[in-house]
């Protein structure tokens, strides 16, 4: 892995960190997803940190793609697949990433139908699948410097 690359990808692992930090606060500050639905600073930071937790982790797995030369994904949904069969990460994270692209495009571009419940169970359950993703690639990384 080149120098350049290794320090984008760890740049934005920090800012993974730095959303995830936020939104682990945040869901600490809920008490049920009554009061989340109807506090609009309670789930407009959760789609906001989402969208870039998620925007985040697709340009993690860009970089990874580029960087191992594998061939280009067609949709941003198919590169957690790409990385998934080299081994990058684990089939049991892709299958939990399974459909973040989808959630990213909703948040971003179809922000007018997003499904509150479906943002607050995602803040509730799945911010573990984000650090698994940070900890997986940290690890690829270190497996890739080890191999040179």
């Amino acid at each position: 892995m080149t120098k350049i690359t290794r320090q984008k990808i760890f740049e934005k692992v920090y800012q993974l960190d730095e959303y995830l930090s936020n939104l682990k606060q945040l869901r600490k500050e809920i008490r049920s997803e009554k009061e989340f639905s109807a506090d609009f600073r309670f789930y407009g930071l959760a789609e906001r940190y989402l969208q870039l937790c998620c925007q985040t982790i697709i340009d993690i797995s860009h970089l990874v793609v580029i960087e191992e030369g594998i061939e280009k994904p067609e949709a941003q949904k198919e590169v957690f697949s790409l990385i998934c069969d080299r081994k990058i990460i684990s089939k049991e994270l892709f299958l939990r990433l399974n459909g973040l692209a989808g959630f990213r495009n909703i948040l971003v571009h179809e922000y007018g139908k997003i499904d509150r419940k479906k943002v607050y169970q995602f803040l509730i359950k799945r911010l573990e699948d984000i650090e698994v993703f940070k900890q997986e690639i940290l690890g690829f990384i270190k497996s890739s410097e080890k191999n040179k």
